[in-house]
């Protein structure tokens, strides 16, 4: 359907080189500049996930301090994900949830794999109805940021899922503690089975090089911010530590950490220069909690963690301009809040740099952005029940896996290589596997019957999606506003020109407006919805292959 509008894949980033010398000030002074839509859904489109017109408005009529006040303010939590196609549980049923009950011992893969399906389907739902809140971005930010996957247990991934969400702008510090202990994180980097006599390494090492300090650059044998004798003495003061009940069958049950002090190594352990020779005596079960008080000690914890949040909400490139204009005041502004996350945050999503055009829209979406601007736009996860809302949301996690997310698996503790792997960083997005995938869902979310389910088509809504639009009779002003909800920038003229050739090919504006009033006159009659319905989808079709609908 459609056709294709030209500049799809390869004009539309910049290089590093055009990015710095059109960016106009790595500065952390607040922004002064105006406040419009395109500011606020830029705003929006990089700390919520696809915000809707009705969105934008609200933070163009709140001003700029106030929504990122509206931001940070995170109010009780999602409400946990419920059983929607599983009834054979002998204490639950469909619409109840299962986050705090044992699975089914006499059905545990079913139970399972139901309980699978649910939290994908929740994770959906829930990182897409946020209105203007940043909890859902920052949650992913510290899913990709720990990197836990290799465990299928739906309760154990919820609850650290529900710890990202609880500490999703307050203390770093805090945070890593809860995860140090988190019985996930035990199982996932073999801290379960490390002791006093064989201390097993990884979680040690993960915790420098990745949750906390980095490497800096490398010297000799070892690096900057630590070395290989802080491993082996931090590997000692993690043990005794253990997981169980993963995957319980018992009721009264749930996956939990737990100490064993027979299985701790007790003598003082003793650092390297790099932590001025640190000891760290004895402590028990507290011993953990010292060693990450003594980490963040260190002043480039609050750098390393800052430049991840630079290179998640703004860009990757961070040359020597905005090391010293950005992420050094950030760092100070963390330590000064004993490392609490939002007033960092709110010191730069409210500077002058932020707002740099050249930052507008020069991100490419990752696959879950992506999939969200599309199911959010066309009203999909809103099915008018719960079973079929869960579904919707269930499609929605499958289309972001084969755009190459697993939300459940990261690739690698360091989470995913579009965050971290030099010089292409989220280019890596995109490849030709993964355009196709991202073009089947634009054919799918365009076709009559969209995805079916239950026996039954469930289509998405581009004319409900028309409801937040000033006057979606009159083409030029839908198509301006369209655009302005769904793409981070204006087009220019001639694009303008091309979508509305789409939906009116040769024809006048009155064609529209005629056939759009009479739709609503007469919104039983399918051949009037149809004919309506088909010239949206042709100028739809036109915009979702823009190469700007790919960036945010």
């Amino acid at each position: 359907m459609g056709t294709l509008l030209p500049a799809i894949l390869i004009s539309f980033m910049l290089t590093s080189e055009m990015f710095q010398a059109l960016v106009s000030s790595a500065s952390i002074a607040p922004y002064t500049g105006p406040w419009t839509a395109i500011e606020a859904g830029h705003l929006l489109r990089r700390t919520t996930f696809s915000p809707l017109k009705t969105e934008i408005d609200e933070a163009v009529n709140l001003g700029l301090e106030e929504t990122i006040t509206t931001l940070l303010t995170l109010g009780p939590p999602p409400s946990p994900p419920l059983y929607y196609d599983y009834d054979a549980h002998p204490d639950l049923s469909i619409g109840e949830t299962w986050v705090d009950h044992h699975t089914n011992p006499n059905d545990a893969n079913n139970d399972g794999n139901a309980r699978r399906r649910s939290l994908d389907a929740w994770w959906m739902l829930t990182s897409a109805d946020t209105g203007i809140n940043i909890r859902e971005k920052m949650c992913f930010f510290w899913h990709n940021h720990f990197g836990m996957g290799g465990n299928n247990d739906a309760r154990g991934i919820y609850q650290f899922l529900a710890k990202y969400q609880q500490f999703a702008i307050g203390n770093f510090r805090d945070l890593v503690k809860e995860i140090t202990i988190d019985p996930m994180m035990l199982r996932f980097l073999n801290g379960h089975t490390s002791t006093a006599a064989n201390p097993n390494e990884n979680f040690a090492r993960e915790i420098l090089e990745l949750f906390t300090i980095g490497k800096g650059p490398q010297t000799g044998t070892d690096y900057t911010n630590y070395t290989e004798l802080d491993v082996v003495e931090l590997a000692k003061a993690f043990t005794g530590w253990r997981s169980r009940y993963i995957g319980t069958k018992v009721p009264g049950q749930a996956p939990e950490s737990y100490f064993t002090e027979n299985r701790h190594d007790t003598s003082t352990k003793t650092l390297s220069h790099r932590f001025n020779f640190a000891e760290i005596p004895n402590a028990g079960i507290d011993e953990y909690k010292n060693v990450v008080d003594l980490i963040f000690q260190q002043d480039e914890v609050s750098r390393f963690i800052c430049r991840k949040l630079y290179r998640y909400f703004v860009y990757y490139k961070i040359d020597e301009s905005v090391e010293s204009g950005i992420i050094e005041p950030m760092a100070q502004t963390l330590r000064n809040n004993d490392y609490t996350i939002g007033p960092a945050l709110v010191q730069l999503l409210s500077s002058e740099h932020f707002y740099d055009r050249a930052i507008v829209g020069d991100v490419i979406k990752s696959p879950l952005d992506f999939v969200h601007s599309i199911f959010k736009a066309a009203d999909f996860y809103d099915q008018g029940n719960l079973i079929d809302d869960y579904e919707a949301g269930r499609r929605a996690f499958i289309q972001v896996r084969n755009m190459g997310m697993d939300l459940r698996q990261p690739p690698s503790v360091a989470g995913w290589t579009s965050y971290y792997q030099e010089p292409s960083y989220f280019r890596l997005w995109l490849n030709t596997a993964t355009l196709k995938t991202r073009t089947d869902l634009v054919v799918i979310a365009l076709r009559r019957n969209g995805f079916s389910w239950n026996g039954d088509a469930h289509p998405f809504n581009w004319l409900g999606a028309l409801t937040r639009y000033d006057n979606p009779g009159e083409p030029n002003g839908m198509i301006a506003q369209m655009t302005a909800e769904l793409l981070p920038q204006p087009l220019v003229p001639e694009q303008i020109a091309a979508l509305k050739e789409l939906l009116l090919p040769g024809l006048q504006d009155f064609v529209w407006s005629g056939e759009y009033a009479n739709h609503l006159a007469n919104p039983n009659d399918d051949n009037l919805r149809a004919s309506v319905e088909n010239r949206l989808k042709e100028m739809v079709s036109g915009l979702l292959q823009l190469a700007e609908f790919q960036v945010h």
